[in-house]
């Protein structure tokens, strides 16, 4: 999704798209100006032209969201958001899935909440109902009836899968397995998988509905449990988006104690991704290494922080942890802790029988197949491509260094790169601890004026970022952009030519998570 260059994030190399490029930002920017600096209204011919345009160039798109008025699709040409709206006709506008292969979801989740159908759109299945909610398009301003289902859930194939031949096999939630709330059906010829779909909605929390019109601090208290995880970056993100929408900034002291959660997330999330790795390889003795680190790391850090999962640890204008006098001398310890146990880690992990060779032989993609997508982060980095958002914010600036070079884009590389991103996580809480002093924390007092907002922190699976729209001091409208809904894409790609048995480790290693996937 996001190309980093040295000036930021920018279109791909590899293609003349300067001149398309710039051609689809005047045409986005020769609309009607709204309030907002950076966001467009445009008309349908307006945004049909766009549409098209997007076939030819590479404007990284962030994501798609509906109000029940209006549609806005969101970019970030050269790093900086760029939006373009256009008002709902007869409840239907022009789909962005034909140019953008992952607006496809959001187009399938706007017609479950608001009733907003896309014209042209590739898939046109629901994607989060399944016809058992209390109403439909309960988002919009007149919603439907409730749905009539009453049995089990109907998975609603695909024309290609409808299409395919062979033996059909299904995982999901009610096969007895142990697998994430989403189903699969696989379509296996000789043996391998031919053709595999998903159907997700099993974890849908109603998380758009339950941010619109709340009070901010309740929001911020929502994106915290968006995505198990990841909850350090989502809450960064929703503060970012209130802090530019309101005009402030947070202090250098404030900016680098976000910088401090955000790695110890990450090597929450790395240690935890890296034990699941292992225990589906059968590699249970790895696995118990990974948890014993990190459980040692929690909980060192709880106690400092408020919370084993770090939930709650941001607020906008500020952190809220519950020792923030202390966090210099937490960082310190844990990279004492971290370093202590990681060499043995390495070892094990890369000495382990059959382990490597397991992983080599799942999941291999390409960088160009990442970028069609939009699946960046740990994915993308161990396919080549360079887009480590942490390169453009300047809390990172003296602390972060690329740490990737992986280019084979398997299972193996996946899990290799989470074992180096381990260590560099570890080097940066060191280096940060020195520059944490005993007057951290506080916030800043925000005028919580009407406005728009955008915030994007590097999480610990990829790019995480937020739109809100602020009115009379509320949060009137909000929309995530997390790597998640990029991932299940990706996932029915290149669980082709697969075992079946292969499914769950290859989700795994793509970064499934159904909660964030759903909302």
């Amino acid at each position: 999704m996001f190309r980093l260059d040295g000036h930021g994030l920018s279109g791909a190399a590899g293609h003349d798209a300067g001149s398309v490029l710039m051609d689809v930002v005047s045409l986005i920017c020769a609309g009607e100006q709204t309030s907002t600096q950076w966001r467009f209204r445009l008309d349908e011919l307006a945004w049909r032209d766009m549409v098209d345009m997007l076939r030819q160039d590479d404007l990284p798109f962030v994501g798609l969201w509906c109000d029940g008025a209006d549609v806005h699709a969101l970019f970030l040409p050269d790093g900086q958001p760029l939006a373009a709206t256009l008002g709902l006709e007869g409840g239907r506008y022009p789909a962005l899935s034909p140019a953008r292969a992952v607006s496809s979801l959001y187009e399938r989740a706007i017609y479950d909440l608001y009733g907003a159908e896309a014209m042209w759109a590739v898939d046109v299945r629901s994607l989060l109902d399944h016809d058992v909610w209390s109403a439909s398009a309960p988002l919009s301003a007149a919603p439907g009836a409730a749905g009539q289902h009453k049995g089990l859930i109907t998975f609603q194939p695909s024309d290609a899968m409808q299409a395919a031949q062979g033996r059909v096999e299904s995982i999901g939630p009610a096969t007895g397995s142990r697998v994430p709330p989403f189903y699969t059906r696989l379509v296996l010829s000789n043996g391998l998988v031919a053709c595999a779909e998903t159907q997700t909605g099993y974890a849908h929390r109603g998380i758009a509905a339950r941010a619109r019109n709340a009070r901010v601090e309740d929001v911020c208290r929502l994106t915290s449990r968006v995505a198990a995880g990841s909850s350090v970056a989502h809450q960064v993100a929703f503060c970012q988006a209130v802090e530019n929408a309101c005009g402030e900034n947070v202090g250098t002291e404030v900016s680098l104690l976000r910088v401090a959660l955000l790695e110890m997330e990450r090597l929450f999330h790395h240690l935890y991704r890296l034990a699941d790795l292992a225990r589906l390889a059968g590699a249970h003795l790895v696995a118990s290494h990974c948890m014993a680190l990190r459980e040692k790391l929690v909980v060192e850090a709880a106690p400092v922080t408020g919370s084993r999962l770090l939930m709650d640890v941001c607020v906008p204008g500020g952190v809220s942890v519950r020792e923030a006098t202390q966090m210099g001398d937490l960082c310190a310890r844990l990279y004492e802790l971290g370093q202590q146990a990681y060499p043995q880690l390495v070892l094990l992990w890369r000495e382990y029988p059959g382990l490597a060779a397991l992983l080599g032989g799942i999941g291999r993609v390409q960088a160009d197949e990442l970028e069609r997508v939009g699946l960046d982060g740990p994915a993308a980095r161990a396919a080549g491509w360079d887009c480590d958002g942490r390169r453009i914010i300047p809390a990172y600036e003296g602390l972060w260094r690329y740490t990737s070079g992986r280019t084979g884009g398997t299972a193996e590389d996946r899990a290799l790169l989470l074992l180096d991103e381990v260590e560099e996580s570890l080097r940066m809480l060191d280096l940060a601890s020195a520059r944490i002093g005993l007057t951290a924390g506080g916030t800043v007092p925000l005028s919580m004026q009407d406005g728009e907002g955008v915030g994007l922190v590097e999480g610990p699976w990829g790019g995480v970022l937020y739109w809100v729209r602020l009115a009379h001091g509320r949060v009137a409208e909000a929309f995530c952009r997390r790597p998640e809904i990029s991932a299940l894409l990706m996932f029915e790609q290149t669980l082709n030519n697969h075992a079946a048995e292969d499914a769950a480790l290859l989700a795994c290693s793509l970064g499934m998570n159904a909660a964030a996937l759903d909302g």
